[in-house]
């Protein structure tokens, strides 16, 4: 019964951290590609590296995008 328990928390727990990245993940590969393309009449968008991990603070949409915005000019 306990490793029963244990094992509903840990994917609990698991599938929480995975559904509180992906608005951030998203955020980040939309704005790569819009900060790679910033400023050029036309471009085709690259594919965007592999999601950081978030720092403190960072979890919306919105953030994402502003990291990926500027990886995406190379800062």
């Amino acid at each position: 019964m306990k490793s029963l328990l244990l094992i509903a928390v840990v994917l609990t727990g698991f599938s929480i951290t995975a559904l509180s990245q992906g608005g951030f993940c998203e955020g980040f590969k939309a704005g790569y590609k819009a900060g790679a393309c910033y400023g050029k009449s036309s471009c085709l968008a690259p594919l965007p590296p592999l999601c950081p991990l978030p720092k403190l603070g960072e979890k919306t949409y919105q953030d994402g995008y502003n990291r990926g915005f500027n990886a995406g000019q190379g800062r």
